[in-house]
């Protein structure tokens, strides 16, 4: 009893501690906040160890020894530091051109389009007859898109959805308000930052083994073509006519930053924590695509995949982070769709794949998910998806594979198939598929 309240101990502190453990602006946050966060660790740790302690010393190394070996799912210490590191190639080249983007010489920088984006964004989303014309236009490429993934019409309707509530959403935007300036502000400058880490670690808990390295390739790849355009194209953001006055002037590298909105946020906090961040931004003219979109397009994509109530949840949050990036001056209605569509091709490049390691997972080839391992042997293991039984499981390898005796033949297939096995089939270092003989023996003796 005492091991199944540590492990749902477990997953209760990981997801508290993840707001305040990757909260970006460390460096501006008050002593009291500072203070806070030590005081939250501190409790979270020494409530745990003294409550579990007191009564069995043995169950803390337990428990300790079960969440290490669902960590590591099959790999060596050394193959799972390797594999998180080959997941996190592209997130970690994102987030080292964006830290030295200002390194790069001025003089072989491209102009700086200060007009553009806005001339686009009214000519697209303007209720004109040219206008309504690209929304429409818009809105069949979406639904094409979608349709051409996943075969299904009534989803893919609501991929029609995007221009139209743009529109909507950018009414709304012309009216200031205290009580909308905390609303935006929890999402543009908080929710956004540990968003990925969340979505992320609810993906390894209830989607199937594997999907969360999908994801990291998938978000890092996204957020580096967006940093590419940004260097390539760059471009001015709502704010600059704000702070600069029209007709506006050219752009220069060696301008400021500014928080726009945000600064509205600062004054109701009492801080200045948004006004130091963006007046040290690295990339000030990177206003097409929003990553702010991006990332939470990018979330809802993947969770939304997996779960229904996941996809409302995260649904409702992407068209709040695409209200509040308006409602703060920070990004066109014309970047949002950027950062959608950047999003979309990403996990487009990844959508096979995603399908083999859910046929992997349901044919129980590829293990349990997070939650499954981590609370294997208790009540809890399967509490949110159904036991495989001895009759499910022959039946699919039945209809999948034709007869028993193919069963290798067809794990064999989709290791070959599989875009992870490829780079982690290394004999034990890292994860390897589990045996199908092993694995028929054991339902054998059920």
């Amino acid at each position: 009893m005492q091991l199944l309240v540590g492990r749902s101990f477990f997953v209760c502190s990981v997801v508290s501690v993840i707001p305040l453990s990757v909260y970006k602006i460390n460096s501006y946050l008050p002593p009291v906040a500072r203070a806070a966060r030590t005081l939250h660790y501190t409790v979270v740790f020494l409530t745990t160890f003294f409550a579990m302690t007191m009564r069995a010393p043995s169950t803390v190394v337990r428990l300790l020894l079960h969440v290490y070996s669902t960590l590591l799912n099959r790999h060596s210490l050394f193959g799972l530091l390797r594999h998180i590191l080959i997941n996190m190639t592209f997130i970690l080249l994102w987030i080292t051109t964006f830290k030295n983007a200002w390194r790069i010489d001025p003089s072989i920088r491209p102009l700086i389009h200060v007009n553009y984006l806005e001339q686009a964004d009214h000519f697209i989303f303007d209720i004109t007859v040219p206008g309504v014309a690209m929304q429409c236009i818009l809105a069949a490429s979406g639904y094409t898109w979608m349709y051409t993934l996943t075969r299904r019409s009534k989803l893919s309707i609501l991929a029609t959805i995007s221009p139209f509530a743009l529109n909507i959403l950018h009414i709304g935007t012309h009216t200031l308000t205290p009580a909308l300036d905390v609303f935006t502000w929890l999402s543009y400058g908080v929710i956004h930052f540990f968003s990925p880490f969340l979505a992320a670690f609810w993906l390894w808990l209830f989607a199937s083994p594997g999907v969360l390295s999908i994801f990291a390739w998938s978000f890092g790849i996204q957020n580096c073509l967006g940093i590419i355009t940004h260097l390539l194209f760059p471009t001015a953001s709502p704010w600059y006519g704000d702070q600069y006055g029209y007709p506006l002037p050219p752009g220069n590298y060696s301008m400021l930053g500014s928080p726009a909105g945000l600064v509205r946020a600062d004054a109701v906090l009492g801080t200045h924590i948004y006004e130091h961040a963006f007046k040290a931004s690295p990339l000030v003219f990177g206003a097409f695509p929003s990553l702010h979109g991006a990332f939470s397009c990018c979330c809802f994509l993947f969770v939304g995949r997996y779960s229904r109530k996941g996809a409302f949840l995260l649904g409702f949050y992407v068209l709040w982070q695409w209200y509040s990036t308006m409602y703060l001056r920070h990004h066109w209605r014309l970047d949002l769709l950027g950062g959608l569509a950047y999003s979309a091709a990403a996990f487009s490049i990844f959508y096979r794949s995603l399908g083999r390691m859910d046929k992997a997972y349901i044919m129980g080839v590829s293990g349990g998910n997070g939650w499954q391992r981590l609370f294997e042997g208790t009540r809890l293991q399967y509490f949110f998806d159904w036991e495989p039984s001895k009759t499910e499981t022959y039946i699919q390898l039945q209809h999948s594979c034709g007869s028993m005796s193919s069963t290798e033949e067809m794990v064999s297939r989709e290791n070959s198939n599989d875009l992870e096995s490829v780079w982690v089939n290394d004999s034990g270092l890292t994860w390897t598929t589990t045996d199908p003989q092993k694995w028929l023996r054991a339902i054998d003796r059920r």
